[in-house]
């Protein structure tokens, strides 16, 4: 089983049902929908896809929303795109109607009126568009406009980003539109959201706060790290996110891109520590836009992230907008299957034993720590976890086990959050209280799954529902 998990992006060229069933067979694990394309009315029907979809499937798969967050785009082009050459004059608007090669206009208007007050300050500033594929010069700042110098020209398509290297756009970080947004897609089935541009803790704090106030507690938050103030506060953000997102694309353009390998593996590496998940993302397989095949240092990339501990990793224009979306999963799948059987990776696990999360809860990650040794000492096929919560789960495959999880629980909210942690399996359950049966339950829901069979020895960790305050106490070994 691989347990390196699978996030793809939902877009034009995989938005129907029969190729979404087609990746989820491949082995997409979570659908991510990137709220900067589409409107309500188009991703409402996105949404109600993938849903019958992950339903026909009878898969467990959660549904990402990845939120604008404090960025600036261009705005929509005529034809959807326009070409910008070298040399040419170049102009953002604060408001046009329809883009052209002459000219844009851009998402956040108030950067004008921040040009414009900073005078000859903001001339000669550099911004780049696109992930850095186009660059302009500012050469002149009017009231109602930005006038630029195509320095680096290419096709500039609509909605695409723009980054200003070293410079800091002052900007709330829950816009209206956010807001907006985030509950449109929680209502729509999203159960996981990623933070995009966060800048410190205080911006998961506000973004949680503004959650959980619309009635959704539950729902877990990923703060995508893509800027340098983002990586200057990494531990506090990752003290209060849920998980973490190495989101390449941006940074590779707000920060020198010979950074990006160290921080890379930074932040994995401490989320491995702490026992958060982490995503990597942006161009793993950038070349299956237009190709049937990775190339092969894209193989060597993915790997190296699963060898690092990376708990998940994504496709972004790949699946989105690309010709071969199944074959990327296909890929993916192969790739970090490979990787996980590979002696390269044992490294992790030496690495996990020395820098071992520091649990509150002794007893759980005693418990979690004993399992994954006596599953090695007894050939265990699984280690079972009864987990009402979920964190059982999570603490037991921060020790990375050789063996895969297989989490029952009896919530489907629960059971959708599982999907992004490393190496879990998780099938949904009745309520029970007797030991006993809740033992008896989860052995047979660790049949149905497949990874394991009549014969077979499996640890499980249970808690005695009988027993109020009873949390995870009591570890296992039983023959299915």
């Amino acid at each position: 089983m691989r347990k390196t998990r699978i996030v793809c992006t939902v877009g034009p060229a995989c938005s129907d049902k029969e190729t979404l069933l087609r990746m989820i067979d491949a082995g997409m694990n979570v659908a991510r929908i990137n709220m900067s394309h589409g409107n309500y009315e188009t991703l409402t029907g996105t949404f109600a896809t993938i849903r019958e979809a992950i339903a026909e499937s009878g898969q467990n798969i959660s549904i990402m929303l990845d939120t604008k967050g404090p960025e600036v785009r261009v705005a929509a082009f005529e034809g959807d795109s326009a070409t910008l050459g070298d040399g040419a004059e170049f102009i953002l608007y604060k408001e046009c109607e329809t883009g052209s090669d002459k000219g844009v206009a851009i998402s956040y208007p108030k950067l004008v009126d921040i040009f414009f007050n900073e005078g000859n300050a903001a001339l000669g500033r550099e911004m780049l568009l696109d992930d850095g594929l186009i660059s302009l010069i500012v050469k002149e700042v009017r009231s109602d406009c930005i006038v630029t110098r195509v320095n680096k020209g290419g096709v500039l398509k609509s909605r695409k980003s723009i980054n200003i290297p070293g410079y800091h756009i002052s900007m709330p970080y829950v816009s209206a539109q956010d807001r907006s947004d985030i509950e449109f897609g929680l209502k729509q089935g999203a159960n996981v959201v990623a933070a995009s541009f966060v800048r410190n803790h205080e911006d998961v704090r506000t973004l949680r706060d503004f959650i959980d106030s619309i009635g959704y507690e539950d729902v877990e938050i990923i703060a995508k790290i893509e800027n340098q103030s983002g990586v200057d506060d990494m531990d506090l953000i990752m003290d209060i996110a849920d998980g973490i997102m190495v989101a390449r694309g941006d940074m590779g353009v707000e920060i020198p891109f010979i950074k990006l390998p160290e921080i890379q593996k930074t932040l994995i590496r401490k989320c491995v520590a702490k026992g958060k998940y982490v995503i990597t993302a942006t161009q793993m397989l950038e070349s299956m836009t237009s190709a049937p095949r990775p190339t092969r240092a894209e193989i060597s990339d993915v790997a190296n992230a699963v060898y690092d501990g990376t708990s998940a990793v994504m496709l972004s224009g790949e699946s989105a907008a690309g010709k071969y979306p199944v074959e990327s999963v296909r890929a993916l799948d192969a790739i970090c299957t490979e990787a996980e059987n590979n002696g390269e990776f044992e490294a992790l696990n030496l690495y996990v034993e020395k820098y071992g999360i520091e649990d509150k809860n002794v007893l759980r990650s005693s418990l979690c720590r004993a399992a994954k040794q006596i599953a090695k000492m007894v050939n265990a096929k699984a280690i079972i976890v009864e987990s009402a919560t979920g964190r059982v789960a999570r603490a037991m495959v921060h020790f990375r086990p050789e063996v895969p999880v297989i989490a029952v629980v009896t919530s489907e909210r629960v059971c959708k959050k599982l999907c992004l942690n490393w190496g879990v399996i998780a099938t949904l359950g009745e309520e029970m209280v007797d030991t006993d049966d809740i033992t008896r339950q989860a052995m047979e829901k660790a049949l149905s799954t497949g990874l394991v069979g009549k014969g077979d020895t499996v640890v499980v960790l249970s808690s005695n529902k009988s027993i109020p305050t009873s949390g995870t106490d009591s570890l296992n070994v039983r023959i299915l």
